[in-house]
């Protein structure tokens, strides 16, 4: 049986890796001006960020519904597969109840694993990277299942935001309000931490923020695997992967954006690191 590894479209993995490892990522729900879209096939990064940026009603999104994993899972154990199904933190969406009830509604839920990444973003794509490897390992769909959620502690996210402006009208703003008294004045660096976001730092410039990231990051090592990702400035994201070259060589450090779904609560003008740390 072949172990076949799904997602959701807010863990930002490039378009090629998606393709190369053969994930499947169902799209999450992004509402703008009015206008349900499904993020990544009906409406892509560079056309979000305009729309968000003119103004208009704030964007809201919604997870996958049950049908939409249902159709899924049944294709794929249809073809005789087995299922590790690694979603975005349960705190910070719904997508994980979908996944929950569509296995519960299958005459043969035993091939379906779910995880809650407790992650968000490309950390959670780094988590399927490492699935996708495990699952080519030989090992049964409950060996893999168990080893990620054992390994989870090794995946970490940091973001360096314009604004906490975003985040605070899309109800995700979480232990970062800690910062809203300052919001209008700092860029503020959060972390994921316990399925959440957590208030880091609040550099006063962009440029103090883009060097803590660096330092952060760093502090991280030795790290496995790296990935930078940004939302509307690819040049300041090429400058902190250029930054980050004494941990992993440039052509091993993933690049990405984040989409619509992320894009709604981290806005323009973000960067990000996700890394796996080498197990200690």
């Amino acid at each position: 049986m072949t172990i076949r590894i799904v997602t959701d479209s807010s863990c930002d993995l490039p378009k090629d890796l998606v393709r190369q490892h053969g994930i499947t990522v169902l799209p999450c729900y992004v509402v703008v001006d009015d206008q349900t879209f499904r993020d990544g096939v009906e409406i892509q990064a560079d056309e979000f960020y305009s729309r968000l940026q003119a103004g208009g009603r704030t964007p809201t999104t919604a997870q996958p519904t049950p049908a939409d994993f249902q159709k899924i899972y049944r294709d794929l154990i249809g073809q005789g597969d087995q299922i590790i199904s690694i979603h975005v933190s349960s705190k910070l969406s719904g997508t994980l109840n979908s996944a929950e009830q569509a296995k519960a509604s299958l005459d043969d839920g035993s091939s379906v694993e779910i995880i809650d990444s407790h992650l968000a973003s490309i950390p959670l794509g780094l988590v399927v990277l490492d699935a996708v490897v495990m699952a080519s390992e030989g090992r049964n769909v409950h060996e893999v299942a168990a080893t990620i959620q054992q390994t989870l502690g090794l995946h970490h996210g940091l973001f360096a935001l314009d604004t906490l402006e975003y985040l605070h009208k899309g109800g995700r703003i979480g232990k970062a309000r800690a910062f809203m008294g300052s919001v209008l004045h700092v860029k503020p660096i959060l972390r994921l931490e316990g399925g959440e976001a957590y208030p880091v730092e609040r550099p006063r410039n962009s440029e103090r923020a883009m060097r803590r990231l660096v330092e952060l990051t760093q502090e991280l090592a030795p790290v496995r695997r790296l990935a930078v990702i940004h939302s509307t400035d690819a040049n300041r994201m090429a400058e902190l992967k250029q930054s980050l070259r004494g941990l992993l060589p440039a052509d091993q450090i993933i690049e990405s954006r984040f989409g619509s779904t992320l894009g709604t609560y981290i806005g323009p003008d973000a960067l990000g690191v996700a890394v796996t740390q080498e197990p200690g």
